[in-house]
């Protein structure tokens, strides 16, 4: 995959989830390739590495619901986006459980909405909606971009919908639309604590025992937050400049299934300490294993990886390690 450097300058983007984990790295890689961010948001309250390291100030902030149809419409007013990066949802997999009409309408309304924008009001402008592993639904692992989607938990049905309508729009209307399927993302600036990679470094720099809600068994597939970044900001520039991939949807990972007991004891070894794991087992109708096959990414936009799951691991300990708590 191409790189990027000075294809950015100057052309104005629009970045959904700019206050998310992924969006916040988004926001950040534009900026300093130059891009122009708009950056929508409903509030700056929660703490984020847009609202807490000025990534905000440097970008056009408009206020509001994405799940408002005319929000959406007065946010293509302006100057035209070269391309728009769609990653606001619902990320966490219970409150999604807790709430799937909150969960529905933030995925698959705003995708709906920003897809009509485009195909009435302006066509040119590129799209890349982040879907997810888990579109995949319960099925025999490695996920392949042919197999069907079978989704079941509100989570993952939202992020197939969304999906599904974004290469409808690629394949039917022309639009330069494409999709990617991510594995679990982790890295510096994840300030969901709960989730398992930063909860297990935490637990180790600590010294407490790490609480796992699953049987510790469950497997899954990883990828660092900047790679994530680089495919969702190369896969805009291949849409705008060859239109190859409309429609398309590709999965990216490391590619290497590890249930979660396995994850945290490699955390703990590349972290130096080893507190112990409690297993709770309280986990609630989440898939059971999870890995994507990567081939098609891999022959069709000639991606690799920056770093193996080891090198990431051990840049996130070391993020975490030199993080002010405090100042979160």
């Amino acid at each position: 995959m191409a790189d990027s450097k000075g294809f950015w300058s100057g052309r104005r983007v629009l970045v959904t989830g700019a206050t998310g984990f992924l969006g916040g790295w988004l926001v950040r890689r534009l900026l300093d390739e130059g891009a122009r961010v708009v950056a929508p948001a409903r509030s700056l309250v929660r703490p984020s590495q847009f609202s807490k390291t000025g990534l905000a100030a440097r970008c056009e902030v408009p206020m509001g619901d994405l799940s408002d149809a005319r929000f959406v419409a007065s946010l293509f007013e302006g100057a035209p986006y070269a391309a728009i990066f769609h990653t606001a949802a619902v990320a966490d997999v219970r409150v999604a459980l807790q709430d799937p009409v909150a969960c529905f309408r933030s995925a698959i309304d705003s995708t709906m909405y920003f897809l009509e924008q485009i195909r009435t009001r302006s066509p040119s402008t590129a799209m890349v909606t982040s879907s997810s592993d888990k579109a995949y639904g319960p099925q025999p692992t490695p996920y392949r971009e042919e197999a069907g989607l079978r989704p079941n938990h509100p989570y993952e049905v939202a992020k197939a919908a969304q999906d599904m309508m974004t290469q409808s729009y690629g394949k039917v209307f022309k639009l330069p639309v494409c999709v990617t399927r991510c594995a679990n993302y982790f890295g510096g600036w994840e300030l969901n604590l709960t989730r398992i990679v930063p909860d297990a470094i935490l637990c180790a720099l600590d010294g407490r025992p790490l609480v796992l809600r699953s049987d510790g068994r469950f497997t899954r597939d990883f990828i660092h937050v900047e790679e994530g970044a680089k495919i969702q900001i190369d896969l805009a520039r291949r849409l705008i400049e060859t239109g190859d991939v409309k429609g398309e949807a590709f999965n990216f990972s490391y590619e290497v299934e590890i249930d979660i007991i396995a994850l945290a004891e490699m955390i703990f070894a590349l972290a130096g300490t080893n507190p112990g794991i409690r297993v709770d087992n309280t986990a609630q109708a989440e898939i059971r294993h999870m890995r994507v096959d990567t081939t098609k990414a891999r022959n069709m936009l000639g991606w690799r990886p920056e770093r193996d799951l080891d090198q990431a691991l051990a840049q996130t300990i070391d993020w975490y390690r030199n993080w002010n708590r405090e100042g979160a």
